[in-house]
């Protein structure tokens, strides 16, 4: 796992405590004045020298100084407020990514508040627009997005804005912008799902795509064929279907694999569970038992898995520790773009039962 300072020693779930030092410890042990260190902890400001930010930053990590949200907020005109953008809210995903953020913010002295996108960048920049006005002291967005490159860069520069009022902007998702981020491990997990289904005697994968274009559904895609490649897999030709993601495009796109029924086919992979889980009712109404003739296995391990019968065998993508890691990338502004990402986790239920030589 690559980690940040403000996200390592920390469980999931557990709020970090607060630090028992003060701005004037961090100033004293510096060397500088109260309102120096505090302007220095500001990455947004811009009348401090390299020397003395480097002396302060030092200082603060020296002494476990974390900076009260509220004050701060206080101090730059913002409010104490982290704005999450979030494509669907139906959505387990983005649910637990918020669950994450939820529990951080109010740790952290902050009140977290939502907007709706609906995976559309262009629904993006018209909430930016909106939450600037509110000036939050903070802009974390979730979920996957699709678009032109010209709304793509359109928001770029919408965010931008933002930041050069002082806000700050962290990706909870795809590093796919230009800001920090908290990586959700697509690629990595859907490599390491394929490697494990391997291990358990799969050979002919069948796979239920996203029928939006994102960086997201590329990544899990990506990782898919590059490991089933890397041993010798086949995705056969017509063993590729697009669909909503959600438990009805799942349900729908798999009827129409197991209607035309590629060769060999033996397991199916969804690109979210709640797809997977639609795939496995399309199974049991064709009379075909999930693990039994053919595997499936979902992404993302949302709340809901292990409960299904047979459990659905997942990724685990730690979207709570995700949420938790955006909001502290918020508090701790450098001036380098930062990026975390956590270990991703293959969880093996009675959907993928080891297959007979």
């Amino acid at each position: 796992m690559t980690t940040d300072p403000a996200t390592d020693d920390r469980s999931p779930g557990v709020p970090n405590r607060p630090s028992a030092a003060t701005l004037r410890d961090v100033a004293e042990a510096a060397g500088v004045s109260k309102a120096s260190a505090s302007r220095a902890l500001d990455p947004a400001s811009q009348y401090v020298s390299s020397n003395m930010r480097t002396r302060v930053l030092d200082a603060a990590g020296r002494l476990g100084y974390r900076p009260n949200a509220s004050a701060q907020a206080t101090t730059t005109g913002a409010t104490a407020m982290v704005a999450v953008l979030v494509s669907d809210i139906r959505d387990p995903y983005n649910a637990e990514i918020v669950h994450g953020v939820i529990e951080q913010a109010g740790a952290s002295g902050l009140v977290a508040t939502f907007a709706g996108t609906d995976h559309a960048i262009d629904d993006e920049i018209r909430v930016v627009r909106m939450m600037r006005s509110l000036r939050p002291h903070a802009m974390i967005l979730t979920g996957t997005r699709s678009g032109s490159t010209v709304s793509r860069s359109s928001l770029e520069d919408e965010l931008a804005r933002y930041t050069h009022e002082g806000g700050r902007v962290v990706i909870a998702g795809d590093d796919e912008l230009p800001f920090d981020t908290a990586v959700v491990p697509r690629l990595r997990g859907a490599s390491a799902l394929v490697d494990e289904l391997f291990r358990l005697g799969y050979r002919s994968p069948a796979l239920i795509r996203p029928d939006r274009d994102s960086a997201a559904a590329r990544r899990w895609e990506d990782g898919v064929v590059e490991a089933a490649e890397r041993h010798g897999m086949r995705i056969e030709r017509g063993a590729v279907a697009r669909a909503p993601m959600t438990r009805d495009g799942g349900y729908d796109a798999a009827a129409d694999l197991i209607a035309r029924r590629p060769e060999h086919l033996d397991v199916i992979l969804a690109a979210t569970d709640a797809m997977a889980i639609g795939a496995m009712t399309a199974m049991r109404d064709v009379g075909l038992t999930p693990g039994a003739e053919i595997g499936v296995a979902g992404f993302d391990d949302a709340v809901g898995a292990e409960d299904v019968t047979p459990g659905l065998t997942s990724v685990d993508l730690a979207l709570a520790r995700v949420g938790a890691a955006s909001v502290e990338l918020a508090l701790t502004g450098s001036g380098d773009r930062r990026r975390i990402e956590f270990e991703p986790r293959v969880v093996v239920r009675g959907t993928t039962p080891v297959r007979p030589r």
